[in-house]
């Protein structure tokens, strides 16, 4: 029944798509001057919003009006809220081929549909990516987030190297932010890489960058300015990356006295504040994973035998954490370590794609999906992920909205 429907429903929208497009043909493409149909301004809207990134590229060539209305920023902010989302996933790892010099990092990318949907795909059997041409690619990165279809990405001219650059990047409309340099700052003098976060301010309009290099210092960028601000306070360090969720970035701290705590960091007062983890019961937890799923905090907790998925369904009500499910370890396990194992996306179906780290050493990576439904794994095939070295992947939704202010 799943399977008719889908088919059914992709039927309807290739042929809804087919209908739109000669109806556009019809509109503009005549020896007069191309114009707006007559469609009442706030109708042709609510349909340009449900649009791929991709086609509004090509449909702002149609005329000064779509054009207009197309690279409206408000507009790119409503196209973003739709729940017409285009999510990707974002590989980011280091390419070691001795025949490129100097060598640097390389980002590709999935469709999201196409790894839960292979059959849905152009691929038939074995998912190609998309290599995505970002600037300064010699350089060495390290993918810091992203935050409405804009990757943050840290910049280091070698592998060992400091960073010197964060960039914000928006890989759908090929345009991107180079931030003011950070080598004259006292990141540089830090034994470690420090942690970035990247996230929205939404009182007032601004993406912001923080970065933290150590337990009472941290620095914060503001999108459209030229600086980079230093901010005091008793921060407590990461063990992973930051994630943005509900205007805050929040992470889990690496502190023995934060064994129950998260660590949130408001972007728009600039204030740190501690939220509950939830209450995991009497068995022992050995790994926690923290992430973001449907706009919710995500806490993915191992235990000896599963995994428990935990959501804060009310951002900073820390009774609202709600236990959605436990998902079971491979009985024959491929993947060697359960310690390297963490989810990456939980759809809308309950499935739960999740990423296994093959080796600690040689950084190999392999994907699997697991239906919460009816408690079964399977393994998409994904072209060469299990032999990048370096790897990280995020789940990055497609945007109009520029980090050029």
């Amino acid at each position: 029944m799943m399977k008719q429907t889908w088919v059914t429903f992709i039927r309807i929208l290739k042929s809804l798509f087919f209908t739109f497009m000669v109806t556009l043909k019809s509109l503009f493409v005549s020896s007069d001057p191309p114009s707006l149909p007559s469609l009442p301004m706030e109708l042709m809207e609510e349909i340009l919003c449900r649009l791929p990134v991709k086609l509004l590229i090509q449909l702002r060539c149609l005329s000064k009006s779509f054009n207009d209305l197309i690279s409206d920023p408000k507009f790119a902010r409503k196209h973003s809220m739709s729940t017409m989302h285009r999510h990707h996933l974002v590989v980011t790892y280091t390419d070691y081929d001795i025949s490129l010099s100097p060598g640097g990092s390389r980002i590709i990318s999935y469709p999201l549909h196409s790894i839960f949907y292979p059959r849905y795909s152009i691929f038939d059997s074995i998912l190609e990516h998309t290599r995505l041409e970002y600037p300064f690619d010699k350089e060495y990165i390290i993918n810091c987030g992203s935050c409405n279809g804009i990757l943050c990405l840290a910049l280091k001219q070698k592998r060992v190297a400091k960073v010197n650059n964060v960039l914000l990047w928006n890989p759908s409309i090929k345009k991107f932010k180079l931030l003011p340099s950070l080598k004259n700052t006292p990141v540089n003098n830090c034994r470690h890489d420090p942690v970035f976060g990247f996230g929205y301010d939404h009182v007032f309009d601004v993406y912001k960058v923080v970065v933290i290099f150590s337990k009472t210092q941290g620095m914060i960028h503001t999108l459209g300015t030229d600086t980079w601000r230093l901010i005091n306070g008793d921060f407590p360090l990461p063990v992973y990356d930051l994630k943005f969720v509900s205007g805050a970035l929040n992470w889990i701290p690496y502190l023995k006295n934060y064994i129950h705590s998260l660590a949130s960091f408001d972007l728009v007062t600039e204030s740190y504040k501690r939220l509950l983890q939830p209450n995991y019961g009497a068995e022992f937890v050995y790994n926690l994973n923290l992430d973001v799923s449907r706009d919710c905090l995500r806490i993915f907790a191992s235990r000896q035998r599963f995994f428990d998925v935990w959501l804060m369904k009310e951002y900073g009500n820390e009774g609202s954490w709600t236990k959605l499910f436990h998902v079971p370890y491979l009985e024959e396990d491929p993947f060697i370590s359960k310690y390297a194992t963490y989810p990456l996306w939980l759809s809308e179906e309950d499935q739960v794609l999740m990423n296994h780290t093959f080796s600690l050493q040689s950084d190999s990576n392999y994907l699997s999906i697991y239906d919460l439904k009816n408690g079964t794994f399977k393994f998409p095939k994904i072209h060469n992920i299990k032999s990048f070295n370096g790897v990280t992947l995020e789940v990055c939704v497609q945007s109009l909205i520029s980090p050029c202010f």
